[in-house]
């Protein structure tokens, strides 16, 4: 697919960021969330320590925030706030595990739906399960937390990135129809506790926090 024809946003919990398609152009969307990654420790925020390369690269092309703050550093009340533009004490949605969006919100999903496009979610944790309410509006929503890493204990199951990305790559492989597209692609590899695969674990074990 042409480059032209991708909107791409990344948002980092640390401090999510939404940026929204032009309706008459009818650009595909994907949304990519990468939970507790800090935005001063990737290149293109001046870190040089270790290397982002594709996120850098997105950030050169794209638009560079550079003062943007979370509504709140949890998971799920932060995406139910990107999905919806409202604030936690308005949503609802105010920690993990034990609040759900309520139906009654409309959520972007269900915006671009209404419009057209085709809508796929794939999410890497627990929290961000679709009972919890943020399957609103998508066509598939792969929440699919079965392969848990066995070597660290965790607080929440997940799934690696790279499992991820090859069930949203098939999604958009295999769509019956070529209609625009909503991609919501939400990674957890960084959290605690870090289990960083090779060559990572090794050439970056010096890193400082």
């Amino acid at each position: 697919m042409r480059k032209r024809d991708w909107l791409i946003t990344i948002c980092l919990l640390a401090s999510p960021i939404l940026l929204g398609g032009c309706k008459k152009d009818r650009l595909n969307v994907v949304l990519i969330t990468i939970d507790t990654l800090r935005a001063d420790r990737l290149g293109c925020y001046g870190y040089d320590k270790i290397r982002t390369p594709n996120i850098d690269k997105l950030a050169e092309e794209g638009i560079l925030f550079k003062q943007c703050m979370t509504t709140t550093p949890i998971t799920l009340p932060s995406h139910a706030s990107i999905m919806t533009g409202t604030y936690p004490i308005y949503n609802g949605v105010r920690d993990n595990g034990t609040f759900k969006l309520d139906e009654r919100f409309t959520t972007l999903a269900e915006i671009l739906k209404e419009d057209g496009y085709r809508t796929g979610a794939f999410v890497s944790a627990f929290p961000l399960s679709s009972g919890f309410g943020l399957n609103q509006g998508f066509d598939e929503y792969d929440d699919d937390t079965t392969m848990v890493d066995t070597e660290h204990i965790r607080a929440f199951t997940e799934r690696k990135g790279e499992e991820t990305t090859v069930k949203a790559l098939n999604w958009l492989d295999n769509r019956e129809s070529r209609d625009p597209f909503f991609l919501w692609v939400h990674y957890f590899d960084p959290h605690q506790v870090y289990n960083p695969p090779e060559p990572f674990r090794s050439e970056y074990k010096r890193v400082p926090y």
